[in-house]
């Protein structure tokens, strides 16, 4: 057998959005427990994170916390410029534009940050690591409050939200724009990240698969996978009628994660899929 069919490999195959709704809870739970999710993240914000946290202390999984300052409404009331008057959050887009600028309450997002994790430690979990909605945790102003959380909970681990491939890999239109934003923030984040102490995988594949990761395309993907530590975002779900992440894409996703040729891979290239807890453990795994 070639020396590169066995590789050296860990990788954290961890399901975002955990606990935003019944059914993007139920495919995570299927491919947790017939595929290869490893960890996931909580949304503590989320309309079902009190039945998502159940179900994982249920569970053998790493469990972190998915930090989120511009979906749904906040735990903490309102945060001026990333908030109305009712604490609801303005969405992706707008939100990126003010982390940019630094323009909005950093106490007060602060405040909602510290909220999230008291919630996920409110429901029996203590989370392995933090990671990012909408990838959050990329920009300066905000990767200083996730530092923050860090140091006053002792969580020792986080996503670094570095794309692996290539980028002739990223697809056109706006997830294209938003990968080449990823790659000209990440070797800062990276940086950020290993001063502060921080332990995170060596970087993320899969992120020019968003909506479009499926049996074949994950098998192609996990073929590729160097040795080293690394992450597998992913986003399994059921469909949830009139609801954003539930989505017929995610239904695919899910069952590209429990399909037998891809656990057949992870077999066959000796990929050991692991958590962000085992990577915080170790000292020499700094990214």
């Amino acid at each position: 057998m070639e020396q590169s069919s066995k590789p050296n490999c860990k990788l954290i195959v961890n399901a975002d959005d955990f606990g935003f709704a019944p059914g993007r809870d139920r495919g995570i739970l299927r491919a947790l427990d017939t595929g290869i999710v490893s960890s996931v993240s909580l949304l503590a914000n989320g309309n079902t994170c009190a039945n998502a946290a159940t179900a994982a202390k249920m569970r053998r999984v790493g469990v972190g916390v998915h930090l989120n300052l511009s979906e749904g409404k906040a735990l903490s009331g309102k945060i001026s410029g990333l908030t109305d008057a009712q604490g609801n959050f303005y969405g992706k887009h707008r939100a990126r534009s003010v982390f940019a600028d630094a323009a909005f309450d950093q106490e007060a997002a602060l405040r909602e940050l510290k909220a999230q994790v008291e919630t996920v430690l409110g429901h029996g979990i203590v989370p392995d690591h933090v990671d990012y909605h909408q990838h959050m945790g990329l920009f300066p102003a905000t990767l200083a409050l996730v530092l923050e959380v860090c140091r006053q909970f002792g969580i020792k681990a986080a996503r670094l939200c570095a794309p692996t491939e290539p980028s002739e890999y990223d697809p056109e239109a706006i997830l294209g724009k938003e990968l080449g934003l990823y790659r000209r923030l990440a070797a800062q984040m990276r940086m950020t990240l290993q001063q502060a102490g921080i332990r995170c995988p060596d970087g993320i594949w899969g992120m020019p698969l968003l909506n479009r990761l499926h049996e074949k395309s994950l098998c192609v993907l996990l073929e590729q996978i160097p040795p080293g530590h690394w992450e597998l975002m992913v986003h399994p779900g059921d469909e949830d009628p009139g609801l954003p992440f539930c989505t017929a894409e995610r239904r695919r996703e899910q069952e590209a994660l429990i399909s037998a040729p891809v656990r057949e891979i992870i077999t066959r290239r000796g990929i050991t899929l692991t958590t962000f807890g085992d990577l915080s453990a170790h000292s020499d795994l700094l990214a």
